[in-house]
């Protein structure tokens, strides 16, 4: 039997709790959002449980820009010491997930350093993975008008027939519980990057839907469109929409311009902004 909204809701009563709790110590929505999805991703990949000390360990609006803060850096270089040269787990995060608590399981900085490889991929793995919570169940547990609902029918005493949006069913996909509506139904500029390559080192549409999708899934990408140009010459940009805005968001990980490299040969990446009608 599938799930509802209602029972995915409440399952994830704690990451919400945590979202909110960020929200009331100044932490901006999308911030705090990026954040406890990195938290829910660690529980997932490595067991381990840093959303519910959220609330404990972060009580301050400092505390919680630091939270934030680590949350990014985390998306930019990886969630943990992985390898050589890497960055060390940030130090909020490492108390969040028990490594500086010695009543917690000493496996547990083990565990996470064995989730990740060298710190390239361990920051391509962070921000898929963070992808793969945003746009499965974290379409659920970010989204404020379903809590406001949940709330209402809640404070009439939780009686009586559900909300249909909170009695709608959901459909289990691996390990996330995603909504029924498609993604495509989400805005096509919303959810695409326009991408630029270097002068004379032009890249294939193949190219740039292999690199994607090998990192952010094999059903990240909708389409790659390509510059038009005359016969034997090379396009010099294009533009990636994805399935979900989140992957398009984890990719640029809080920046404005990313560089990627793809097959030997640079990728620039940045939020597509469509351009305004001619009249």
């Amino acid at each position: 039997m599938e799930p509802t909204v209602h029972d995915v809701l409440a399952f994830h009563r704690v990451d919400r709790a945590a979202y909110e709790h960020l929200l009331s110590l100044g932490a901006g929505r999308r911030p705090a959002r990026d954040a406890v999805a990195l938290l829910m991703w660690l529980h997932r990949r490595a067991g381990v449980d840093a959303v519910s000390r959220v609330p404990v360990l972060v009580r301050t609006p400092a505390a919680a820009a630091r939270l934030v803060g680590e949350a990014r850096a985390a998306l930019l270089h990886g969630a943990a010491s992985c390898g050589a040269g890497a960055l060390p787990t940030p130090p909020l995060l490492s108390l969040l997930c028990g490594e500086a608590d010695e009543d917690d399981d000493p496996c547990v900085r083990r565990r996470l350093l064995a989730s990740c490889g060298p710190a390239p991929a361990a920051a391509e793995a962070t921000r898929r993975g963070v992808a793969e919570v945003l746009g499965g169940v974290g379409a659920l547990v970010f989204d404020d008008r379903l809590h406001a609902t949940l709330r209402r029918h809640e404070e009439g005493g939780g009686t009586g027939a559900l909300p249909a949006e909170l009695a709608a069913p959901y459909r289990v996909h691996g390990a996330s519980v995603r909504a029924a509506p498609a993604p495509q139904e989400e805005e096509e500029d919303g959810r695409s990057l326009f991408i630029t390559f270097s002068k004379g080192f032009p890249l294939t549409r193949v190219e740039v839907e292999e690199f994607f999708t090998e990192r952010w899934g094999d059903d990240c990408v909708a389409k790659v469109m390509m510059e038009k140009t005359p016969a034997g010459e090379a396009p010099t940009y294009g533009r990636v929409v994805f399935r979900r805005a989140a992957t398009a968001a984890a990719v640029l990980g809080g920046r404005p311009l990313v560089k990627l490299m793809v097959n030997g040969r640079h990728l620039w990446a940045r939020k597509y902004v469509p351009r305004p009608p001619q009249h």
